[in-house]
């Protein structure tokens, strides 16, 4: 095997558990997190606003978030999100998603807005969705963890062969 090749595969692994130990850190904070909103009341209000916003980040580099405000309908107080649940990644710069979630939220839109009882500024948009993202990603996140290691402890050592015992 070429040196550039086995380089190559060196800085696939490293990614690998880059990427693993993100998800295992990251996806049991969000996990709980969308438990707890699960069990948030709601109060109904309608989408004043809505629209995706380009902002900078570090190093100047872009993202998208949206941008959905709007008034609640029992006393007229007002609201604004940029996380519509939780559980959810945006991966790359969340321009489709961010479009995706102004689109699902029009103005004029009636909703269940979901705030936590502890911090009422702490609100989403659906409280209740799918756990499969979650769990997958949790899942790829230790198998990128558990793979390059299963590799180094069951790889081929130099100059050992393996008979059979006929």
């Amino acid at each position: 095997m070429s040196v550039f090749f086995e380089k190559i595969i060196g800085v696939a692994i490293l990614a690998g558990i880059v990427f693993g130990l993100f998800t295992t850190v990251v996806a049991p904070f969000e996990m709980f997190k969308k438990a707890q909103a699960e069990k948030w009341p709601s109060r109904p209000g309608v989408i004043t606003k809505s629209y995706a916003s380009q902002k900078r980040g570090a190093r100047s580099a872009s993202y998208w978030r949206p941008e959905i405000c709007g008034t609640y309908k029992d006393d007229g107080g007002k609201f604004c999100v940029t996380r519509v649940r939780y559980g959810g990644f945006i991966f790359g710069d969340g321009k489709g998603d961010t479009f995706e979630m102004v689109a699902r939220y029009p103005v004029g839109r009636e909703v269940a807005v979901f705030h936590s009882p502890d911090d009422p500024r702490e609100i989403v948009l659906e409280a209740h969705s799918s756990w499969t993202e979650m769990i997958t990603l949790f899942g790829l996140g230790l198998v990128f963890l558990i793979l390059p290691v299963a590799l180094w402890l069951f790889r081929a050592k130099p100059g050992s062969q393996r008979h059979s015992g006929m």
